[in-house]
Order: structure tokens, then C-alpha cells, then sequence
């Protein structure tokens, strides 16, 4: 094996080159196998001239006409069976009339309605679709007396006009999902002549989860509260800040659940507060109302 000399990588050196013996130096193609390349602008030997097709390559693609294709029209004429200019399609209707099957002489189509009337089922100005809920209602003031109209109440009576019809009492308002924090409940009617006793009372099965006993006939009128828990009542609680109940006089009482108590508005006042006894909410199920009282309505809504 021959030993490496300098030269063999530095160009221009004396070394003959060879293919193979400086792997960082190409081989020597000379004389070029495969022809000079052509001048700029000029084409490949063989190439056909400017314009022309290839050699071998066919005038048109096998079998395409040589004009259009058959069975088209001439030119500026329509295709086959079209109609002439000016000419309608077959089947309609001619200048100026109906389609067939509309009514003449102007009329409606069958089933529409007369001249200016709503399409059935259709609501009337001011109305609403059917399902539709429509805008939150006002909330309905404070009676002034005791003919003072009332909105209607879930499962009792609806008012058809003047004063609401009143419940009768002893009355039961269902709470099928228990009660929650921002839940508010507004009654309103009023005290009965010579009332000695009336009962709000919020049951948990049979157990009274906050009883509200308005009373008359104690020395002192107070308003009592307490709860009923497996048969067992609680201690009482009498304190508020007045009573704000007369015989035969009209009031609205809001009770009012929050997280951890019931709060108790009479005619737009705070009144007191009652800390929850009974915790699980959803589980107090009924509000029982009886007594000496006459109710026009009682209304639940989230606040």
C-alpha cells in the first residue's frame, strides 16, 4: 500500500489524479460522457422546434371530435327540445295568468284567511305565542283594604275580576322541592273579627320546622315562634319589636329564607328573625296555614 503524500490534497500539485486515491477530490470526467450543456435560450439536442409537438405525440386525444361533440347544436342554436324565443316552458301558465291551482279573480288561497284577519293560530296584538312566558309580571303592592285584588295562587282559585275569592283555610301550600336560601313566600289577607289565634307553621313531615303563632288572646298580643321536633317542642321565642296585627284589618306577611334563618316582614316592615332549627332545607316540604285568618293569596318566588 502506497504511503500518503501531501500533494495528494493540495490542488495543483504534481500528483497524478486518480479516481478513488483522494476521496476530497471528484474524479476527473474528461472527456464528458454525456455532451456539453446548450447556451442560454438555446434547446436540447433533439428537443423540437418552438411551437411544435413532441415526437410521437398525436394530433387530439384518441376519439375526440373534431368540431363539437356530437348530437350538439349549432352555434347561436338552442339545445333540443327547448322552446322557441319568446316561448314559455311546457305547462305554464300564459302571459299574465296563474299558476295553475291558484284561485282566480284575485282571491286568497284555500284555507287562508279573509281580508286583514291573523293566520290561525296566530296571537292576537298584545298577545304572546302559546308558551311563551312573556316579561316578569310587577310585583303586586301591598293591599289597601280588604277588597284589594290579589294575584292568583297555585292550586287555589284564580280572580276572574274585582276581589280575589279566599282560600280556604286551613291552607296547604305544597313545596315539592324543599326550601332554599333567596325562596320568598308572600301572603296576604287579613285578621278575623274577635280572632283569638292564626298559625303559619313550615312542616318537615310531621315535624314543624318554624311555628309562627300570631296570638290574641294573651294578656300581652304576641307573636310566637318555636319548632316541633320528634314531638318535642323547642324553647319559645316572644321578642319583636311591636305587634303589627289588628282585628279585622288587612296585612301581608313575607317570609323570606335565608341560609341560616327565616326573616318575616308584616306590610313591608322588617319584624323578626328565626334561626333555622331544622337544616336540611330541601326536606321542609309544606307550608300549613289555619286559624282566625282570612287568606287572598300566598305566593312563592325566588328572589
Amino acid at each position: 500500500m502506497s504511503e500518503f503524500d501531501l500533494s495528494d490534497a493540495v490542488p495543483g500539485g504534481t500528483a497524478p489524479t486518480v479516481q478513488g486515491t483522494n476521496p476530497q477530490q471528484p474524479p476527473n470526467w474528461s472527456p464528458n460522457p454525456w455532451g456539453q450543456y446548450p447556451g442560454a435560450g438555446q434547446p436540447y439536442p433533439g428537443a423540437p422546434g418552438a411551437g411544435q409537438p413532441y415526437p410521437g405525440a398525436p394530433g387530439a386525444y384518441p376519439g375526440a371530435p373534431g368540431g363539437a361533440y356530437p348530437g350538439a347544436p349549432g352555434a347561436g342554436q338552442p339545445y333540443p327540445g327547448a322552446p322557441g324565443a319568446g316561448q314559455p316552458y311546457p305547462g305554464a301558465p300564459g302571459a299574465g295568468q296563474p299558476y295553475p291551482g291558484a284561485p282566480g279573480d284575485g282571491s286568497q288561497f284555500p284555507g287562508a284567511p279573509g281580508g286583514g284577519m291573523a293566520f290561525p293560530l296566530f296571537p292576537g296584538a298584545g298577545q304572546t305565542f302559546p308558551g311563551f312566558s312573556g316579561p316578569t309580571p310587577t310585583p303586586t303592592p301591598a293591599p289597601t283594604g280588604p277588597s284589594a285584588p290579589q294575584p292568583g295562587v297555585p292550586g287555589g282559585p284564580a280572580p276572574q275580576s274585582g276581589p280575589a275569592a279566599p282560600l280556604k283555610i286551613p291552607f296547604d301550600l305544597p313545596l315539592p322541592s324543599g326550601i332554599m336560601p333567596r325562596l320568598l313566600i308572600t301572603c296576604n289577607g287579613a285578621v278575623n273579627k274577635n280572632t283569638r289565634r292564626f298559625t303559619f307553621d313550615f312542616k318537615r313531615q310531621n315535624d314543624i320546622a318554624f311555628h309562627f303563632n300570631v296570638r290574641f288572646d294573651e294578656s300581652h298580643k304576641v307573636v310566637v315562634r318555636n319548632s316541633l321536633i320528634k314531638d318535642r317542642w323547642g324553647s319559645e321565642e316572644r321578642q319583636a319589636p311591636k305587634f303589627p296585627f289588628e282585628c279585622g284589618k288587612p296585612f301581608q306577611i313575607q317570609f323570606l329564607c335565608e341560609a341560616d334563618s327565616f326573616k318575616v316582614a308584616v306590610n313591608g316592615e322588617h319584624l323578626l328573625q328565626f334561626k333555622h332549627r331544622v337544616t336540611e332545607l330541601n326536606q321542609i316540604k309544606a307550608l300549613s296555614i289555619y286559624g282566625d285568618v282570612t287568606l287572598t293569596s300566598v305566593m312563592p318566588t325566588m328572589i
